[in-house]
């Protein structure tokens, strides 16, 4: 079968730089492929992508060449490009420009000239399909980040195109939302046989929908094949292994032996019930609560606030925090997380009711007091970047608390891995880096309280570890953290209570493992899978395999 598109000998060097993003990319792309691009931060997923569509390729030097369907893709005409090559961006929010729904969606048809007549027809027909007839007339800033993916996808399907780019396509969606999508997306898939190219960190979902692997090392290409061998691969190397789903890396860490990995919970126990493999949990320490670092009082009492438009997103809230502890809030986009925060923090002032710290409402507080006892880290960090270099940031903030930052900011630069992008400007830095720059400025006060905001977002599995065993330590010295996460297994592994959000209302906080244990829906992968031989646990390292008859030995993660 004669490949749609083709990379031979791709080298990209970005302007400015000496270094390659991309070094020597040899790949084909089949008609009907499903093709997940994996890699670190940093790894060149997106520079790859950007390579296929010649509206995204950056500025820089280009070696070798990329065609489709045998055409260079720079001489790819607008027409063709714009229609036969979608793209659907990570972050929902950056694509659309047309005020509502149904503009959105005829904008690109009447770029290209197409009649009244047959706009509305594309329009009809992708509006079904997507489920978005509710929504045509709605106005697009009203939009879930959910809606506006789907939105976006629909923009790209009413050109009828032959191949769909997709960077990351669910980063900013929580677990049911971007399930929903990827859903969709393997729909459009399977039904309409276009060829999809994604690059995702979050393999959980995709990995069984794609039919390759393609893995970047360094900007380089490490792995083309099929999903399960490329797993296996990389759960050999210990950098790489963070990236393999817990379902797969389950079979992986217990050395149980598969023709073909389980990708998905239900695959995974219909192996283990065949195999009549038998698991047990492994006694866990009792999780000690941290001395905080300062004795405090933060409340919230009758905490309600309510916005003209979409009515209720706090009602009634009440939250007595616990000195010390790390509370993890759960809920879907627009459950009220973000609002109850930045209420917290003493950025927004409700309606009714108020938050103390210490008998003094927090959005009364002076700034500079504020800032030295409580930190807040916006799921957007880069509203709160000045646009100068990350050690500038960085010091400024610093100054601003009254912190010495001659030891402070290099410390943090080195720790959170961002010293050889301290003299970059931070609105040049990757999504994943200006969340790690986000977390030095929340830290850099030294505060009493971290709020914090999504603060995985964007981040790669080894990052994201980096980043809870970062936090963790802070937390041992003391430090109360408050986060709004839709990251299960994060939460899982280093919050000590969690708690749901719904309809602008907090539920109870519970012990951790209380919580996951007790959800059906919101629990780990590993607790899906092993539930109903041991419900407690969370994680591959809360189980030893049982032996079994014939005296097999225990296997241990």
């Amino acid at each position: 079968m004669r490949e749609l598109i083709k990379s031979t000998h791709l080298t990209f060097t970005y302007a400015g730089q000496t270094v390659p993003t991309l070094t020597d990319i040899s790949l084909d792309i089949h008609p009907g492929d499903f093709v997940t691009v994996v890699g670190a931060t940093g790894s060149g997923k997106t520079t790859l992508l950007k390579q296929l569509k010649t509206e995204l390729k950056p500025a820089g030097i280009q070696q070798g060449q990329v065609t489709y369907q045998g055409t260079p893709v720079a001489d790819l005409t607008g027409d063709v490009s714009a229609q036969q090559l979608g793209y659907v961006a990570q972050d929902p929010q950056v694509q659309p420009i047309m005020a509502t729904v149904i503009e959105e969606l005829a904008f690109p048809l009447e770029n290209l000239g197409y009649a009244t007549a047959a706009m509305n027809g594309r329009i009809a027909e992708v509006a079904n399909f997507l489920g978005l007839n509710s929504l045509l007339h709605t106005p697009v800033q009203d939009l879930s980040g959910g809606q506006l993916q789907l939105v976006n996808l629909a923009s790209v399907l009413a050109l009828k195109p032959q191949v769909i780019l997709l960077d990351e396509p669910t980063a900013q969606l929580d677990p049911t939302t971007a399930q929903n999508f990827l859903n969709i997306l393997q729909q459009v898939h399977d039904e309409l046989a276009i060829t999809i190219i994604l690059t995702e960190h979050r393999l959980s979902r995709v990995l069984a929908l794609a039919n390759r692997l393609v893995l970047l090392e360094h900007g380089r290409l490490a792995y083309d094949g099929p999903v399960s061998a490329g797993l296996v691969r990389m759960h050999a190397e210990p950098t790489l292994r963070p990236f393999v789903p817990p379902v797969p890396a389950f079979f992986l860490a217990h050395h149980l032996p598969v023709a073909e990995l389980p990708l998905t919970v239900t695959t995974g126990r219909q192996v283990i019930a065949q195999q009549a493999w038998r698991f047990a949990a492994v006694p866990s320490p009792q999780p000690q609560p941290s001395p905080p670092s300062s004795d405090f009082s933060l409340t919230a009492k009758g905490v309600s606030l309510r916005y003209p438009t979409t009515g209720d997103i706090l009602h009634q809230v009440d939250l007595d925090v616990t000195p010390g502890s790390w509370l993890a809030i759960i809920g879907k986009n627009g459950s009220g997380k973000s609002t109850l925060l930045s209420v917290l923090a003493g950025l927004r002032k409700p309606q009714h009711g108020k938050v103390k710290l210490d008998q003094q409402v927090v959005w009364k507080m002076k700034n500079h007091d504020r800032l030295q006892r409580l930190s807040f880290l916006s799921q957007n960090p880069t509203e709160q970047f000045s646009g100068e270099t990350v050690t500038e940031e960085l010091t400024a903030q610093a100054k601003l608390a009254g912190v010495d930052a001659t030891e402070r900011v290099p410390q943090l630069l080195t720790e959170l891995q961002l010293t050889a992008v301290a003299d970059h400007n931070t609105f040049d830095l990757s999504g994943g880096q200006q969340q790690l720059v986000g977390l030095a400025l929340a830290l850099i006060t030294q505060p009493q309280v971290l709020l914090l905001d999504e603060p995985t977002k964007g981040l790669d599995p080894a990052t994201k570890q980096l980043v809870g065993r970062f936090l963790q330590r802070f937390h041992e010295d003391g430090l109360t953290i408050i986060m709004a996460s839709h990251d299960m297994d994060f939460c899982a592994a280093f919050a000590d209570t969690c708690t749901f959000m719904f309809d602008g209302r907090l539920n109870q906080p519970q012990p951790t493992r209380q919580f996951f244990t007790d959800n059906f829906l919101s629990t780990t992968a590993i607790n899906r899978l092993l539930r109903q031989q041991v419900p407690t646990a969370l994680f591959s390292r809360d189980v030893t395999q049982v032996a079994m008859k014939g005296g097999e030995k225990d296997r241990t993660a």
